[in-house]
């Protein structure tokens, strides 16, 4: 299976941006993350984090996370976490920041798992 992560232009999630995203600072930004290849009627998609780095390493030592324990960043109060365990699809929202004056990129990672929807226990 695939895994997706989506950037969307409008709150409705029917816009995706194509090609580069320039964001203005604070503007608010909202993501998919989606499986592709997976059986919709047993499996939903559980964001466990996410976090955004300055560079293309998610292993990179300077971060900010905006989900944690498959709940929004309680120190964010710009991240709205919208859909997560309910579909093959979760989504999020947050206002765009940047790391520091020199570094205007920003990069998102998410590490997600996959619940069996039987269990009653994919969403929070």
């Amino acid at each position: 299976y695939q895994v997706r992560m989506i950037p969307f232009e409008d709150d409705e999630f029917t816009q995706p941006f194509t090609g580069k995203v320039d964001a203005e600072l604070n503007q608010k930004m909202n993501v998919e993350v989606r499986v592709e290849g997976v059986d919709s009627r047993q499996f939903a998609l559980v964001m466990d984090t996410c976090w955004a780095t300055p560079v293309n390493d998610p292993d990179y030592s300077l971060r900010w996370d905006l989900i944690i324990n498959e709940c929004s960043n309680p120190n964010d109060d710009t991240v709205v976490l919208l859909q997560n365990g309910v579909s093959t699809s979760s989504r999020f929202s947050f206002r765009m920041f940047t790391f520091t004056a020199i570094s205007t990129k920003l990069y998102l990672h998410c590490a997600v798992h996959l619940c069996l929807l039987s269990s009653n226990r994919c969403s929070l």
